[in-house]
């Protein structure tokens, strides 16, 4: 093979064709005193359920604005509480102390919902726009454009100055790593450019201050075959330290033998959360462990977060590009080297591909503060 041609392909990533696509945005409004000023009339204080009126009217604004410009699944969220979206066959919704979980399959499902509780004050309002049909990837610019269209309609019919709106647009790529060791035929190729650039193609142009951020989480499953590798401590407050240790030793070897330098393993039950930020740091909040990755730094480490008292269904593998992981192709040859460092993982672990699975989800995020309107 000419080096030219081998060069190129180092820059693609084949992924099985069972591999499932999602893309969501959101936007965060802050309930501001000049906003609750302005609806002030739907605000009564003597009532249970004070914000009620004013909850219902602007979902309603929301709600005409996607209905006109056939955005089919969109979410009013003013409860405060954090929006993770996941690809599922079946739609499901759920809600726990701090979080709306919207499960569905983009190529069939749709909705429309509210969620608020009409006797707090909530601290913003989140919009979320979730991506329908197929080919979510390649029509991903246009389906951002009509959701930023809404946004902009939404926020100048409130009269919300615009720079208190911070907008992010979520892609990811979800498949087996093992799939083909299951039957699976096919594959399709991947160059993982970043999402600003595949929008300039498209001739959609984002803001210049537009934060970006690639990394990815793979599900881990501790099955009894994993659990049987370690015997477990004596000591019951660190019965499951020699088991996380193992993987721990596997994974962080694995990576960087393949010069991945940034990254984390979690097994505590916890949901991580991986955002850009000037300052490395992990935050426990609740069910949410909140990374914060800085991408022009090269070489972070690994951080390990585990409870050793108790067992976990599943550890998540996380790897953050850095800058230097992006070339003018993207971020196929990263994607690549994750691919090769999990297959060696996965022999250091005598996993049986055929068998069990190891899921993998890559991926792409940007975010960015609205510009101020003329």
């Amino acid at each position: 093979m000419p080096l030219s041609r081998m060069r190129n392909t180092q820059h693609k990533v084949y992924i099985p064709t069972s591999a499932r696509e999602n893309q969501y945005l959101m936007a965060k409004i802050p309930l501001t005193d000049e906003l609750l000023a302005k609806y002030s009339n739907l605000i009564d204080e003597n009532n249970n359920v004070p914000y009620e009126k004013l909850y219902q009217k602007l979902s309603e604004i929301f709600f005409n604005i996607t209905s006109q410009l056939a955005i089919e699944n969109a979410q009013f969220i003013a409860n405060d509480k954090f929006a993770r979206v996941r690809f599922s066959p079946e739609k499901v919704v759920s809600q726990t102390k701090q979080q709306v979980l919207f499960l569905y399959n983009p190529k069939y499902h749709t909705s429309q919902n509210s969620f608020y509780n009409g006797q707090n004050k909530a601290k913003k309002i989140t919009l979320v726009f979730l991506s329908s049909g197929e080919d979510i990837r390649v029509q991903s610019a246009k389906f951002h454009r009509l959701a930023a269209q809404a946004i902009s309609e939404f926020t100048t019919e409130i009269a919300l100055d615009t720079s208190l709106c911070r907008v992010s647009d979520h892609q990811h790529l979800t498949y087996d790593l093992f799939a083909k060791s299951k039957g699976v035929e096919g594959s399709q190729a991947h160059k993982f450019r970043a999402i600003s650039e595949r929008y300039m193609a498209d001739e959609y142009t984002l803001p210049q201050n537009t934060d970006a951020l690639t990394y990815a989480v793979v599900d881990f499953p501790i099955n009894h075959r994993v659990r049987s590798l370690a015997t477990p401590d004596e000591n019951e407050y660190e019965r499951y330290n020699p088991l996380y240790n193992l993987i721990a030793d596997a994974f962080i070897q694995s990576a960087k033998q393949h010069n991945l330098h940034n990254g984390a393993i979690i097994a505590n039950g916890l949901v991580p959360i991986v955002r850009k930020g000037e300052d490395e740091n992990v935050i426990t909040n609740g069910e949410l462990l909140m990374l914060g990755y800085n991408p022009t730094h090269t070489s972070g480490g690994y951080t390990c977060k585990w409870d050793s008292a108790k067992l976990v269904d599943t550890a998540q593998l996380i790897f953050v590009a850095s800058e230097l992981d992006k070339n003018a192709h993207g971020y196929g040859k990263f994607v690549n080297k994750i691919e090769q460092a999990l297959r060696d993982f996965s022999e250091k672990l005598n996993m049986i591909v055929e068998q069990e699975e190891l899921l993998v989800r890559l991926h792409q995020h940007i975010a960015f503060s609205l510009p101020e309107k003329a």
